[in-house]
């Protein structure tokens, strides 16, 4: 880019611009997203030093384009006679999530939205849910010093979904596809580098999740005792098995959203690309998690859409890529894993 939006760490009333380094950090697979920021410790608008303190709200944004709302955790000075540096770190207001962690607590009769609302409103965050998980715990418990973000990623694993956070700060419980993105990654074009994940060491061809729930006059007996339900990767060699135990309260409507999720969860880590593309842009604005994207990939044998799950925008010496990695949106999504297509993916490769 010859004239790039200005990364903007935004603390009060004051803009902080004009960075050595930058590297902001969204994904599927984290509740907070984060940013490292290194910058001068003088300022091009008038000169005067303005330090940034641990602690502070902010927000950072490319342009006029919103990406980040948090607070910054960490502030590193670098000095000497003739230079002077400063790194900050901060993460999205679900940060203080991930650090802090709660009390023994019972929740009985609410759903996820509530759930998590309930857990999220002393620290100003607000929850949004995309999906529809509208039905009740019959019970659910934060144990004594459970992280809390831990805990509300317990209770949306076992709804089949996942939380994360977007531009404005808040939690919003998704299952994956937000955009579909006609900007296509093209190797011998925008694609500057590309580099795969292709294991099966964690993967497994039969998922059980089992589960327990606390009895009443209305659910009782075996099904109250040991529900239990199962979910199939069709593309691992059987009889690789494992058993999921829920530790909280799930029927066997539960228990086949968490195997189903699990085998998702499982599929993703396993089967990805990294790409590393010119712009931080596409035609939508800035490249996000949850973006479907169109690849043409000749090496790997790839031309499909596919859901980018991490972002990376890195900018440097060497000025700004982006990291995008994807996936098969099918990873993602509460659909079951299906058997091989065979569409075009060579063999040796395959999703």
């Amino acid at each position: 880019m010859n004239n790039p939006d200005p990364v903007i760490l935004q603390i009060g009333s004051q803009r902080h611009q004009g960075w050595q380094e930058v590297r902001v950090r969204m994904s599927l697979e984290q509740v907070a997203d984060s940013f490292d920021l290194t910058l001068t410790e003088r300022w091009s608008d008038g000169g005067d030093i303005r330090p940034v303190s641990p602690g502070v709200a902010a927000t950072v944004s490319i342009g006029d384009e919103l990406v980040v709302t948090g607070y910054v955790d960490e502030v590193l000075p670098d000095y000497d006679a003739t230079s002077h540096t400063i790194v900050a770190s901060g993460r999205s207001k679900a940060g203080d999530l991930v650090d802090c962690s709660g009390k023994d607590r019972r929740f009985a009769g609410k759903t996820l939205l509530q759930i998590a609302r309930i857990l999220a409103e002393p620290y100003g965050i607000d929850v949004i849910d995309t999906v529809n998980a509208a039905k009740p715990f019959r019970e659910f418990t934060i144990e004594d010093g459970q992280p809390i973000a831990e805990a509300i990623e317990r209770a949306a694993q076992i709804r089949g979904a996942r939380i994360v956070s977007d531009a404005q700060g808040r939690l919003v419980i998704v299952h994956a596809v937000q955009r579909r993105i006609k900007t296509p990654l093209e190797l011998g074009g925008n694609i500057l580098r590309g580099s795969g994940a292709f294991s099966d060491r964690d993967r497994f061809n039969t998922y059980v999740v089992e589960g327990q729930t606390t009895g009443d006059d209305n659910w009782f007996g075996e099904d109250a005792a040991s529900p239990a339900a199962q979910a199939r990767d069709p593309r691992i060699r059987s009889p690789r098995t494992t058993l999921i135990v829920c530790d909280t309260p799930a029927d066997s409507g539960d228990c086949k959203a968490r195997a189903e999720l699990e085998a998702r969860m499982r599929w993703a880590r396993g089967r990805g690309v990294t790409y590393t593309v010119k712009s931080w842009r596409n035609e939508l604005g800035v490249w996000r998690p949850g973006d479907l994207v169109p690849v043409h990939d000749a090496f790997l044998g790839l031309d499909e859409e596919l859901l980018i799950s991490d972002v990376q925008l890195i900018e440097n010496n060497e000025g700004r890529t982006a990291e995008l990695r994807v996936a098969p949106k099918e990873a993602f999504e509460p659909v079951p894993v299906a058997e091989d297509s065979g569409n075009g993916t060579p063999s040796g490769w395959g999703w």
